[in-house]
């Protein structure tokens, strides 16, 4: 999706201090960060990732999500881990 110039929100479910350490997904942020763009685009797709076994906590967030109103909302299978074992870029704070 990203390749190809979809619009999308990616929410990192992590804590802070694990988002800092290990970095992000490029674009990603938290919920509290995307809330506005969420808010605007209730139609938007919504990628939750974390790094937990079996994603509980990007499928919590996601379930949130759900119950507050957006259609489109789904857990990255496998979370960062998979996002960087398949070689894809993640994004270090400065």
């Amino acid at each position: 999706m990203m390749a190809r110039g979809e619009p999308l929100a990616i929410i990192d479910a992590r804590l802070p201090a694990a988002q800092l350490l290990g970095g992000r997904i490029p674009g990603a942020r938290t919920a509290d960060e995307h809330l506005e763009t969420l808010r605007a685009q209730p139609a938007l797709e919504v990628v939750v990732y974390c790094a937990c076994p079996n994603e509980v906590s990007a499928a919590r967030v996601a379930l949130r999500l759900r119950k507050a109103g957006f259609t489109r909302v789904r857990p990255l299978l496998g979370g960062i881990e998979a996002w960087r074992d398949a070689g894809f870029t993640i994004e270090m704070s400065s």
